[in-house]
Order: C-alpha cells, then structure tokens, then sequence
C-alpha cells in the first residue's frame, strides 16, 4: 500500500503515472491521501463540501479500496463523503455504498485524443469568441445545453467557439486548460458543446468539436479530452468519428443532497 499526502505523481503506483485523467487533474489531487498499487488506486482529498474520492483500474481491488474508506469514514474523527468516482465495471456494494453515506448519481466516460480530426464539413463557419459574446454564449447555452456548468469567464478558459446562423448564435463549445503530459505540455477538455433545437442535424456539432480539437492540438498540447454520459450514444457516435477514444468508464457517487460540480 501506497499512503501520503504530498505531491501525486511519483506517489502513484507506476502503472498509473501515464493515466491522462490523472495527470490532468493532479493540480487537484497534490496533496491527496493514495492507496492501492499497480491494478486499483484510490485518491482521496479534503474540500469544503467533504472528501472527495476516486479510483482508477481494472475494478478487483476497488472493493477492499471502498471498504478500507469506509473504515475512515466511520471512524470518531472521520471525515464525511461528498462524492466517489469509481470504474464503471464495479457494482459497488449497497452496504458500502450506505457505509460510504454516498449513492448512485452519473455515469460517463472520459475520452481523448491527441491526433487532430478529419475535415469535417462546417467547420468553416465556426469562429472563436471573446469575451464580447459572453451573454451570447449564455444565452445559446441555456437553449442548447442547459444542463452545463460550464460558462465563459472561468479563470481557466483556453477559448470558446461558435456558429451563427442570421447573426444570431446557434451552437458553441468551450475548453479549459488543465494539465497534460510530464514533458511539460499541457492539455484541454472540452465542455458545453450545444447546439440549438432549431440548428441541430446539420453537423454543427461534429463542426464545433473538430474546430475546438484541432485547434488544441494544432497548438502543441499532449492531448484534447471530453467527458459524456454513458447513455449518450449520439455523442459517442460522434466523438469517436473525430477520433477520440475511451480512457474511463466511471460511475460517480453522491452524498444525498449533494449534486456534484467536480470536473470531469
């Protein structure tokens, strides 16, 4: 067992020190406590809302992993579980979903690429935007994606894009800057792809997501990564058209109440 709470990187077991998920959030995760070794590990860090907790494998030692959290939660001094992220292969059980005080909430998939899309018809008219458009941009969102978290303004915006049709704007898509590679480059993930009722089924989105990727990877970055549910097979259809490809498939875990808000 691996247990510290300083720096991340070269506390993983050695399997997991390439894991782009990982590296692109180990910002977050520097000081996290980790536990585990080459087939399953566990993260777990303090925020305001609790711990936060995530583990990564092939799913056979996640269980034992859960069970040893447990046994800290429980404890006198034991700090409350916000949210759990673990593989999506791993039916957890109820008793230490009840031990963990957490229940189901999200599944998705995590996915990257770092080979630029093929010419996507559209892309043409997709064009950045600056901060002018931001309400624009709300406003397009709340239409076309009003689900998202993500809006423009975030201190770690790496840009966002846009198609309009008459002059008003009908699809977007944004991207954050996050970690990437231990060469130094850097990474994107991209989010609130959405595109208006009125608008969809002429390839915007496939346009706006190409345009985003190749312009992150067209810029030097180790990789472009995008988070979807599980269920979303139109989504899935078209990102693995772009060129992406599945690194997670996660199940997230919530404390009742708590509605989530950790990046993907």
């Amino acid at each position: 067992m691996i247990a510290a709470t300083d720096g991340l990187v070269d506390r993983l077991p050695g399997a997991f020190r390439s894991r782009r998920w990982l590296l692109a959030d180990r910002d977050r995760w520097c000081d996290a406590r980790v536990l585990g070794d080459d087939r399953d590990v566990l993260l777990v860090r303090s925020t305001d809302a609790g711990l936060v907790a995530m583990c990564a494998g092939d799913g056979a030692g996640v269980p034992r992993l859960l069970a040893e959290l447990a046994r800290g939660i429980d404890a006198p001094d034991g700090e409350s579980l916000a949210w759990l992220t673990a593989p999506r292969s791993v039916d957890v059980d109820p008793g230490t979903l009840a031990a963990l005080g957490v229940a189901p909430f999200s599944t998705w998939d995590r996915m990257s690429t770092d080979t630029p899309p093929p010419p996507v018809a559209g892309e043409d008219a997709v064009v950045p935007l600056d901060a002018s458009a931001t309400d624009e941009v709300v406003a397009c969102l709340a239409e076309a994606n009003p689900g998202t978290r993500s809006l423009p303004g975030a201190p770690d915006d790496a840009g966002w894009w846009g198609v309009r049709d008459g002059g008003r704007l009908v699809g977007v898509i944004g991207a954050t800057r996050r970690l990437g590679s231990l060469d130094g480059r850097g990474s994107w993930h991209l989010h609130a792809l959405g595109v208006v009722p009125s608008a969809r089924g002429r390839g915007l989105g496939a346009a706006l997501a190409a345009t985003a990727l190749r312009a992150g990877l067209g810029s030097g970055l180790a990789w472009v990564s995008l988070g979807m549910y599980a269920d979303n097979d139109v989504a899935r259809r078209l990102y693995l058209r772009l060129g992406l490809s599945v690194d997670e498939e996660n199940a997230s875990y919530a404390r009742p109440g708590f509605d989530g808000g950790f990046r993907r």
